[in-house]
């Protein structure tokens, strides 16, 4: 989350003044098929995300969503998070407007519970936090959305779902190099008011034996307000496949992710106190992944990977003596402070799997197995006002689990598994879940259901952390959730269109506060406070010909606060919905091939209203209006290696807030080219 929610527990002195892991590991295995092309579809994807081994979702009983490379290219954005919101189930939450620290919330739970992962490695820090704000998409193959329990699958973190970026796979041939070039801006106070830039390379082939991609990005989005964001993004992608021997195949991936922002908008807002001109923070994060696999028969498989993630994130600001604090009726944060955390965690992964016949017409179930071990240290130094301070905090966790999935007669898919997890200093944790897939009309009509339970480890410095304004709590509990859902997807003959719908309801409990310790002034945290979340998804779309398709999607969500222990009362009402998620919300879209070199897609995106608290983190109530945004994206194929595309956002400049008090991005235009030979 954003620089308070990053190091709250951290500073919790400040308290006095201002107011009173995922197991997972790499399991995206290699599909041979062919490179998407704008006017290609191609047939159901092999979804990794949702289970040990790859499965289509008409296999699947729990919600799905793929943005496929012909969805990429069709409507090319370099955002990570611009792209998720094409999905349902998604907010994107910009508390500090755009270009500051973005988050992502999945059907209404909080930051943290989204499990999100570059080729399985997550990149999610201290307690599953994890700001998205820059992350671009340079050589993403396809972005893959599983909603529900997952911890069963990925461990910690991963309580509402989980997001995958998967990284492109080589093909057999000569070097394959492909360039993207775009900018533009927007409607504001200056010209440069909302400029934007974007650049990617990527190179890509191979042989039979061993294939290769890689790819290079840098971004810039100079922000909407008086004192510029200057955000700058990097960042360089590497995926290796070999096939050393007939049985044996070796996977690695490397990815290498950079953003360094100003923050020039306060958290009470952008226009009652004035921009912060001092404020800023940078990222970097690597990530890397061994997987081999080995077929020790036809039916018997063998995977063992090898990941880490190493994240370094640096906050700094500087007393503003323009900002007389006195003269505003709510806390504004003014000090000299630096912080710095660093992050490193590796983790080991075997899984091993089985076909079994259960007969010579049944078809084989697949049993699955495996265990994890895992490892996370952090060091944090802090500078500034409230003193120095310098912590080292690591601990294991390991992990059993197993799945069972395959089909029960020829109509029931289902898939069942659990996962013994432990953290040190915990107990450990049973995560059981299950679900079924029915065809009740082949091709036609199939109903599903799934059910059940994750959990989110507390993070290193909630439990551990000791300084002058803070008392550890080692015997914290992890949070946890139980879940259920159903749904039915409806298949036209011919598959020109496709529904589908769900419902779901998540309960959340032992949810951990920040709290007034037993004694004296400091705080401690707790496992106080329950929440839930129940809505309804849908997604359609319709093939009307080979040129031309449409598809919408909708989310209704609705949260709820049924115990607030902890919390302010006034901004956490029993009974009041959670703030920050907006309901409903939804896409419209329409693609075309107007002509053979002119394709267009529009789209329209609806965010309803939600309930934000006046200072983002604390205050009063406040409810946003809702607002629809208007894209239009239009490419040239001026000749076969060489496309010219625009991208205009927000077309009817509509006025809107993504918070309180943070307007929303005005009218943009971005002009691109593309080569690819």
């Amino acid at each position: 989350m954003h620089i308070v929610r990053r190091v709250e527990t951290a500073l919790a002195v400040f308290a006095l003044v201002a107011s009173p892991i995922s197991a997972g590991a790499q399991r995206a295995q290699s599909m041979d098929t062919t490179r998407d092309t704008l006017r290609g579809y191609n047939l159901a994807p092999l979804i990794v995300t949702a289970s040990l081994r790859p499965a289509t979702a008409q296999e699947l009983g729990f919600a799905v969503s793929v943005l496929q490379n012909r969805d990429l290219m069709a409507e090319p954005t370099p955002s990570a998070a611009r792209a998720l919101t094409f999905l349902p189930g998604v907010s994107i939450n910009e508390a500090s407007g755009p270009g500051g620290p973005t988050w992502l919330h999945l059907r209404g739970g909080d930051e943290p519970f989204t499990q999100i992962m570059f080729d399985g490695v997550p990149i999610n820090i201290s307690g599953g936090y994890s700001d998205i704000n820059g992350l671009l998409l340079t050589n993403v193959e396809r972005v893959e959305i599983a909603r529900g329990p997952l911890s069963a699958l990925w461990g910690s973190s991963a309580v509402a779902g989980a997001v995958q970026f998967i990284t492109h796979e080589g093909q057999v041939g000569a070097p394959r190099v492909e360039a993207l070039a775009e900018g533009g801006g927007g409607g504001g106070g200056t010209e440069r008011q909302g400029a934007q830039a974007h650049s990617e390379l990527t190179v890509s082939g191979g042989t039979e034996r061993w294939r290769y991609s890689s790819g290079v990005g840098f971004g810039y989005e100079r922000g909407i307000y008086a004192l510029p964001n200057d955000l700058l993004t990097s960042d360089a992608s590497l995926r290796l496949d070999a096939r050393p021997a007939d049985r044996w195949t070796v996977t690695a991936t490397a990815r290498y992710m950079a953003t360094q922002t100003n923050l020039p908008v306060r958290d009470p807002g952008a226009t009652r106190v004035p921009l912060d001109p001092n404020q800023r923070d940078r990222q970097y994060r690597w990530l890397a992944s061994v997987s081999t696999g080995w077929n020790a028969t036809p039916t018997w498989h063998h995977r063992l990977t090898i990941s880490a993630l190493w994240d370094d994130f640096v906050y700094e600001d500087a007393h503003d003596k323009a900002l007389d604090s006195a003269s505003y009726p709510f806390f504004v944060s003014n000090f000299n402070l630096s912080f710095r955390s660093a992050q490193l965690r590796p983790t080991i992964e075997y899984v091993g799997s089985n076909e079994l016949s259960l007969g010579r017409t049944a078809s084989p179930l697949a049993v699955s197995y495996g265990a994890a071990w895992q490892t996370e240290s952090e060091g944090t130094d802090q500078a500034g006002d409230f003193g120095p301070s310098h912590t080292e905090f690591d601990r294991t966790n390991a992990a059993l689990f197993t799945e069972l999935q395959g089909r029960l007669g020829p109509r029931v898919s289902a898939l069942t598994g659990a996962r013994l997890e432990k953290y040190h200093g915990m107990q450990a944790e049973l995560l059981p879940r299950a679900s079924v897939l029915v065809d009740v009309v082949r091709d036609r009509l199939a109903l599903r259901a799934a059910a059940g339970r994750a959990f989110k480890a507390p993070n290193l410095d909630q439990q551990f952390l000791e300084n002058p304004g803070t008392v550890p709590n080692p015997d914290l509990r992890p949070e946890s959730s139980v879940s259920w859902e159903i749904g039915a997807r409806i298949t036209a003959p011919q598959h020109s269109w496709t529904l589908g719908i769900g419902y779901f309801h998540q309960r959340y409990n032992d949810l951990i506060r920040t709290v007034p310790s037993d004694t004296g002034s400091k705080q401690t945290n707790k496992n106080l406070g329950r929440t839930q979340a129940a809505g309804v998804e849908l997604e359609l779309e319709n093939q009307w010909s080979a040129r031309w398709r449409t598809g919408a999607n909708l989310s209704w969500v609705k949260t709820r606060v049924l115990d607030n222990a902890g919390l302010d009362t006034a901004a956490y009402p029993v009974g009041g919905v959670l703030p920050e998620t907006p309901s409903p919300t939804g896409n419209v879209y329409v693609a075309a091939d107007v002509s053979p070199s002119l394709m267009t897609l529009a789209r329209v995106t609806y965010i309803g209203r939600r309930t934000v608290l006046s200072e983002r983190f604390s205050g009063q109530r406040v409810t946003t209006d809702p607002y629809a945004l208007l894209e239009l994206v239009m490419q040239w194929q001026v000749t076969g290696t060489l496309q010219l595309y625009t991208r205009l956002g927000n077309l009817l400049n509509t006025k809107y807030q993504t918070a309180f008090d943070r307007p929303g991005a005005p009218r943009t235009g971005v002009l691109g080219v593309r080569v690819a030979p």
